[in-house]
């Protein structure tokens, strides 16, 4: 028969005392010396009674429903009943529904209530979609009203993944526009956690002219000498700001030079277009296979008409050789090109190198112990068996064996 009351939010349960004894929270209420245990109304504060109600039918019909609107309620009332079944239930629904969209609430939850293993999920979440959580419209109050502990616990994280560094500066600029007077502090210990040198300069002169920092000298004075470090083409100094995060995507297809078709209406037949002369492009277009984006980066400061080639190492991309005359027929109408231009990603500027020792086109080219090598190829139509080497430590080319064997396009 029904033996007790239980009084939650003025909403009256009748149950029975064995039933609620299978609960650790209740046999320990109604089997000592506490007044509920011989009491016929038992009050529940602080514990929400829609919760209540279906953790109680749970006890009588092994059977409950969490939703999304419901499951957090019904992990604070299991929690303070002492139920690790509702517990265990409502946590497999929450990492089940885990996505970036709720990840840093999931890490505030878990972090409250002492569930390490869903926090480690939602932090994995949240790191391994760094960009589209800090950034993304569902998700900016989260990011926002994360603390500065928080936002640190993320920055820290050697594989946090980004595209590059200036998405983890758009973020923290974000961050420190919410509430910025209670931010000032916490800039002192996020800034060493940013690789200044991965930032182009164009970002760079965002952070640097945000309120918040021009109120530090010492953040003010490190981003402003990363900022000209950039420009004088040297690199920050030390090991972490230099070398790129393990998450950094370094996966891009870069699609460099080519033609754009210029056209015009045909004379006779007004319906129809005709090419006339092509122009040559100087842009360059990368794609990040893993956010599936084009972006643009700084033009090439000349253009090459093809047939150059393209290597990368190290934050640097090479364009060398190539042909530099239009494509109107063959032979000294396209000139192999003697030029070569080195590309810093992280300060998205252009270098022009020295000349290569000869114009060279179709070749191919590769980075070896941070040293660039050019193979095989033709200049004025006569395939070449030399290779050239250039040795950015000393800031030129130099002499290297002949191939043994003669080879065009490699």
């Amino acid at each position: 028969f029904l033996d007790v009351v239980v009084q939650v939010e003025g909403r009256e349960f009748p149950c029975h005392r064995a039933v609620l004894a299978t609960t650790p929270y209740f046999k320990a209420m109604l089997s000592s010396n506490f007044t509920e245990s011989s009491s016929k109304v038992v009050h529940l504060r602080g514990i929400d009674s829609i919760s209540f109600s279906k953790i109680l039918d749970f006890l009588y019909s092994g059977k409950i429903r969490i939703g999304k609107d419901d499951v957090q309620d019904i992990l604070q009332t299991a929690r303070m009943l002492q139920f690790d079944t509702i517990l265990q239930y409502c946590w497999e629904f929450i990492q089940d529904n885990l996505c970036p969209a709720n990840c840093l609430g999931v890490m505030r939850l878990a972090d409250m209530y002492g569930l390490s293993l869903l926090k480690k999920s939602a932090r994995n979440m949240a790191v391994s979609n760094f960009s589209d959580v800090t950034q993304g419209e569902d998700t900016a109050a989260e990011f926002l009203s994360l603390s500065p502990q928080g936002l640190l616990d993320l920055l820290r994280d050697e594989d946090l993944k980004v595209r590059d560094e200036d998405d983890v500066v758009t973020s923290v600029i974000r961050w420190l526009d919410q509430v910025p007077e209670n931010r000032q502090t916490a800039i002192l210990k996020i800034l060493p956690e940013i690789r200044l040198s991965r930032v182009r300069v164009s970002v760079l002169q965002k952070l640097e002219s945000h309120p918040v920092i021009r109120e530090s000298a010492e953040c003010l004075a490190k981003i402003t000498a990363a900022r000209e470090k950039h420009l004088l083409g040297t690199r920050v100094v030390g090991e972490d700001a230099s070398s790129p995060r393990r998450g950094t995507s370094d996966n891009l297809a870069i699609i460099v030079g080519g033609w754009k078709a210029v056209t015009k209406q045909h004379p006779y037949y007004r319906q129809y277009r005709i090419i006339v002369q092509p122009t040559p492009l100087k842009s360059i277009i990368c794609l990040d296979p893993d956010s599936k984006r084009y972006y643009h980066v700084s033009n090439i400061p000349t253009p090459v008409y093809g047939y150059m080639s393209v290597a990368s190492a190290e934050g640097y991309l090479y364009v060398t050789g190539g042909r530099v005359q239009p494509l109107v027929g063959h032979g000294p109408h396209t000139a192999p090109s003697r030029q070569a231009f080195r590309y810093d990603f992280s300060s998205d500027t252009w270098l022009r190198l020295p000349d290569m020792p000869a114009g060279r086109a179709e070749h191919q080219s590769v980075v070896v112990d941070g040293k660039l090598f050019l193979v095989g190829g033709d200049t004025d139509a006569t395939s070449l068996k030399t290779m050239d080497c250039y040795d950015p430590e000393e800031g030129a080319w130099i002499k290297v064996p002949l191939l043994p064997t003669i080879h065009s396009p490699s």
